[in-house]
């Protein structure tokens, strides 16, 4: 008769399982793009899937390279992911499964700016008109350096140094790092440098 295969004539499985880190992730980025290995890897035709605390029931958009890609990253979407990927080495299935804790994170308030403006006038109607001007400028200033400024504070007092009759108009400033288009510039990188691309801007920025 024929010989019967046995279980040990069957190419084994092999899997590795490793720990990709930690990953932080800035609540306001338009997108995010995390690889599913940490190191290069060149393996042929593999296939690559992810999970979100041991569940595939969210769906996911994962580049063909096997790139998790986030768009507008929410507060819910931190949280225990991993990607397997899978492949033939030698005729035999492997598959190599990495870990991530996925954290968002924002920069609560911002920086406390003081702006002091010497002033002839003190009447409420001149410095809402001047108040109006400033924020034009500042929306300017937002616009090029990708910042957003919040007004939290205006005084307006008598000058003590001075012999005339002036006055010091006491603007108080939010200034956030993280304004309209922060991220734009990473947006238009290739997904292998996206990951870093957002890591020395959120650094730049602050």
């Amino acid at each position: 008769g024929q010989p019967t295969s046995m279980p040990w004539d069957l190419p084994a499985t092999s899997s590795w399982e490793h720990q990709g880190g930690l990953v932080f992730i800035h609540m306001e980025s338009s997108l995010y793009s995390l690889p599913c290995s940490p190191i290069e890897m060149e393996e042929a035709d593999p296939t690559y899937q992810w999970v979100q605390d041991r569940t595939a029931s969210k769906s996911f958009s994962v580049t063909k390279e096997g790139h998790l890609i986030f768009q507008h990253f929410q507060a819910g979407d931190s949280g225990k992911y991993s990607c397997t990927i899978s492949y033939m080495k030698h005729g035999v299935p492997v598959s190599q499964v990495f870990h991530y804790s996925i954290l968002g994170y924002h920069v609560l308030g911002g920086l406390e700016t003081v702006l002091l403006f010497h002033s002839k006038l003190c009447e409420k109607e001149w410095i809402k008109r001047f108040l109006w001007s400033l924020q034009e400028k500042l929306k300017q200033l937002e616009m090029e350096q990708h910042c957003r400024f919040q007004l939290s504070g205006t005084f307006c007092f008598s000058s003590l140094s001075s012999s005339l009759e002036e006055f010091i108009i006491q603007v108080q400033l939010e200034v956030s790092p993280f304004g309209s288009h922060w991220d734009k510039a990473c947006k238009s990188q290739h997904m292998e440098t996206v990951t870093e691309c957002y890591q020395q801007t959120v650094q730049q920025n602050l």
